[in-house]
């Protein structure tokens, strides 16, 4: 299981998220989709601690 609570995050003075959480299940699949710039590869560094 994965659990994120609360994730914020600003770059250059512009919130790309606040307030995020998310569980995610064992066996679970998760598709993260946004616009350029959204903060896609962000969420997923922070998750995987190379930010």
């Amino acid at each position: 299981m994965l659990e994120a609570r609360d994730l914020h995050c600003e770059r250059d003075e512009r919130t790309l998220f606040r307030g995020l959480s998310f569980t995610v299940d064992a066996g679970e699949w998760v598709q993260v989709t946004g616009g350029n710039g959204a903060g896609k590869t962000t969420l997923l560094r922070l998750l995987t601690g190379l930010a």
